[in-house]
Parts: C-alpha cells; sequence; structure tokens
C-alpha cells in the first residue's frame, strides 16, 4: 500500500516537474487594418462580451468622453469575468478546469481584437472634446497567459508539495 502510494506520489512529482519547465512559444502575427465598425465576435458570449462590443460601437459612431468612460467600464467588467475565469483554472481539475481554460482564452482573445478595434476608432476621433483615457491593461494577451499559466504551475507545484508532505506523514519519515 505505502509503495503505491510512493509511486504515485514520485509519478506526480515527475509529471508537474515536467509540465512547469514547458516553454510557450508566442507567434505575433503582421499587423492588419482593423474595421471599427465591425464588432470581433466572442467565441464565448457573455453579458460583459456585449456590453463591450455596444460601448465600443456607440463610441467609434459618437466619439465622446462619456462614451469613452462607457468603455473603459465594459473593459474593467470584461477584466472582472476574466480574473474570475483566471481562479477558476487554478483551483480546478480535469473537464471542469479544461472549460474554463477554454473560456478564458475566448474571452482574452475577445479581448485583445476589442482593444485593437478601440485603439483603432480612439486614433480616428476628433480629440476636440476628449479628455485622455488612461489605458486598462497594457499587458498583451499572451503575456496574460503567461502570467495565467504561471499561477497554475504554481499552484500544482503547491499541491505536488502538499501531497509529497501527506505521503511522508503517512510512512513516518
Amino acid at each position: 500500500m505505502n509503495k503505491n502510494i510512493c509511486l504515485s506520489a514520485l509519478l506526480t512529482f515527475s509529471l508537474v516537474g515536467a509540465g512547469c519547465e514547458k516553454k510557450v512559444e508566442v507567434v505575433i502575427p503582421s499587423p492588419t487594418p482593423i474595421d471599427i465598425t465591425r464588432t470581433p465576435e466572442s467565441a464565448t458570449a457573455t453579458l460583459e462580451t456585449k456590453k463591450l462590443g455596444t460601448a465600443i460601437d456607440q463610441y467609434a459612431s459618437t466619439p465622446s468622453a462619456e462614451n469613452a468612460a462607457d468603455v473603459k467600464r465594459a473593459f474593467a467588467d470584461l477584466d472582472g469575468e476574466i480574473a474570475e475565469l483566471q481562479a477558476r483554472v487554478a483551483k480546478t481539475s480535469g473537464s471542469d478546469q479544461a472549460e474554463a481554460q477554454a473560456k478564458l482564452t475566448n474571452m482574452q482573445t475577445y479581448r485583445a481584437k476589442e482593444t485593437a478595434r478601440y485603439a483603432a476608432a480612439t486614433a480616428t476621433a476628433p480629440q476636440s472634446n476628449m479628455t485622455p483615457i488612461e489605458p486598462v491593461d497594457t499587458r498583451t494577451g499572451a503575456e496574460k497567459i503567461e502570467h495565467t499559466l504561471d499561477k497554475v504551475g504554481r499552484s500544482i507545484e503547491h499541491s505536488a508539495e502538499n501531497v509529497g508532505d501527506k505521503v511522508k506523514d503517512a510512512t513516518g519519515q
């Protein structure tokens, strides 16, 4: 019985160690013109994605400080949803984690596209009645994904350490 626990712990540690060493390669495509009149489709439609798309549409048609503030608020709401998904990915495993990761990736991709669309709309907007809007988040989608993967890796390492401690306690070593 103790041999099975030790072998399971050893296998877990080796898999965790192998998973933590994997590097993620990000390929950034060449820039393409952005159509600010067309809202990107989100693979995971939520209230937050709809609000953001609507807010940017409104800003693109009528640039104003009020509409810019609505866009900033919609980005903040979407960022909150993304943070909740990041926490879910870190806390769960199996199919629930895979589902949360898929939703997270979809929302981060959508956010990146909407950020580009908003930047393009801001660049073409007349600046006479506009107050400068601070960027909501300056990290790229790849940087956000890398940060999430680091958090997940640390969570797995912590869990593996706990399993190792339990194995040591159970075997009396």
